[in-house]
């Protein structure tokens, strides 16, 4: 028959670095998550100033010119 002898004073390192390491994993598991959150958020327009905005339309230029003309035929030379 076996005999197990527990000794208080030396299972207390091994749970310190236990407890150690899971706050380690909690810390990480929710600070990453925090900073992606707060890094979309911060990047949000708050609110646009009204008086800095103008709205205007364009007056559209009129080209009729003709750039490409379709009746010649393109020679095979070039290519």
């Amino acid at each position: 028959m076996k005999t197990l002898i527990s000794n208080k004073t030396s299972d207390i390192p091994g749970v310190a670095k236990r407890i150690l390491y899971s706050l380690k994993v909690v810390t990480i598991g929710l600070f990453i998550p925090f900073l992606f959150v707060f890094g979309i958020t911060s990047n949000t327009p708050k609110k646009a100033p009204v008086d800095g905005i103008n709205i205007y339309h364009q007056k559209r230029a009129v080209n009729d010119n003709v750039t490409v003309n379709f009746n010649i035929p393109l020679s095979d030379k070039n290519s």
